[in-house]
């Protein structure tokens, strides 16, 4: 008997997982849809290209939508087991609490094992995957975007206008090019006769560096009070539009990295921290070290930290699930709290471990620590199972 319980708990559970788990990477994908929709229509973006983003996309949020998915199918699981005196059926066969809640508790730990073995290596890698396609679009799509007589505003810092285009977009006339210094303190104003576009191929991975190849024209320079500074007259000018090299390098971020790695650099920017602190360097170059090695060590802990969160949320959620038969109760509202609570102090104590005010070990794991609490709180109370 008691191992068709079992079954049939773990069997309940998985369903609602499932769905909810699907909901949630769905839900949290809507955040990027206006972008990729944005290149499919403005860059003209094959269906595979655009399946393959998605798919990136929905891998590098599994992460954060399992936790959720696991609290929410273990509550919408125990409510209904309450609901149809299932629970009170279980208890009158002499099964206590704990024998009701292992099967979720081994079916959480094998959702917590792949999502952490998932996050090794492969959610990066997937991360990667989508970030690099959306840059090598972007830039790929600056040849097709530019139309005559309409301003393009999608080079950083300058917006470029031009009374003629050739259909393939490489070649102008009448070329106005409007650029902002980032310090935002001085502008260029940029008038030529024709221009065209250059492209330069790295290898069939990476998009190609594009530059503005200009003719016959002059320079204006103004500063922030709108006054000419200098005025500059040229025959050719050459204006770096997207340099693909610079961009892979802003794209090699943390999240697209392996937990092996992470380890290495973390080691790297340690030991590097150190011999600043021998050289006796400035305060504000040893806190740049100090905030570099820590955000590495928050991206590596968060990772560590998914594994107890989706335990602690079933736990949690088999707690607040279960009511006493029809008319019992319902602790959504309560459940719903305490999740927006969760987050709320674990976003906190992770910007915070982001500044080096607090180690990132224990900006991760210290609302996990809570949470059990929580949780084991509402355990308690349901003695009335026995």
């Amino acid at each position: 008997m008691l191992k068709v319980t079992t079954r049939y708990l773990a069997s309940s559970f998985i369903p609602p997982f499932v769905m909810g788990f699907i909901f949630f990477v769905a839900f949290l994908i809507t955040f990027y849809m206006f972008r990729i929709i944005g290149l499919i229509v403005n860059k003209g973006v094959d269906l595979m290209t655009v399946l393959s983003m998605v798919t990136n996309l929905s891998v590098s949020f599994f992460p954060l939508a399992a936790p959720l998915a696991a609290f929410f199918a273990t509550i919408f699981t125990l409510n209904k087991l309450s609901e149809d005196s299932e629970i009170i059926a279980m208890r009158s066969f002499g099964m206590s609490k704990f024998k009701i809640f292992t099967p979720f508790l081994v079916t959480s730990l094998l959702i917590a094992f792949t999502i952490h073995s998932l996050n090794g290596i492969f959610i990066p890698k997937a991360n990667a995957a989508f970030k690099n396609t959306v840059v090598k679009l972007t830039s790929a799509g600056v040849l097709t975007s530019i139309k005559s007589g309409q301003f393009f505003t999608e080079i950083p810092n300058a917006t470029l206008f031009a009374e003629d285009v050739t259909e393939d977009g490489n070649n102008f006339k009448g070329v106005f090019l409007q650029v902002i210094d980032k310090s935002r303190l001085q502008q260029r104003i940029i008038f030529a006769n024709t221009g065209s576009l250059i492209k330069i191929y790295a290898d069939q991975w990476h998009a190609p560096s594009l530059r503005l190849h200009l003719n016959e024209g002059n320079i204006i320079k103004i500063d922030e009070s709108g006054s000419q500074v200098e005025k500059v007259l040229f025959k050719e000018y050459d204006f770096p539009v997207f340099n693909s090299e610079l961009a892979m390098t802003m794209l090699d971020k943390d999240s697209m990295k392996t937990n092996s790695e992470l380890l290495e650099i973390i080691d790297l920017k340690i030991a590097k921290y150190s011999d600043a602190q021998s050289a006796q360097k400035l305060p504000n170059e040893l806190e740049d070290l100090k905030k570099s090695y820590f955000k590495t060590q928050v991206e590596l802990y968060s990772r560590y930290a998914v594994f107890p969160q989706i335990i602690l949320f079933v736990f949690l959620g088999f707690t607040l699930g279960i009511t006493r038969g029809r008319g019992g109760g319902n602790n959504s509202v309560k459940a719903l709290i305490i999740m927006v609570g969760y987050y709320i102090v674990y976003f906190f104590l992770i910007s915070l471990a982001q500044k080096a005010k607090i180690d990132p070990a224990l900006a991760n794991f210290t609302p996990s620590v809570i949470l059990l609490g929580v949780a084991t709180y509402f355990y308690k109370k349901l003695d009335w199972i026995g």
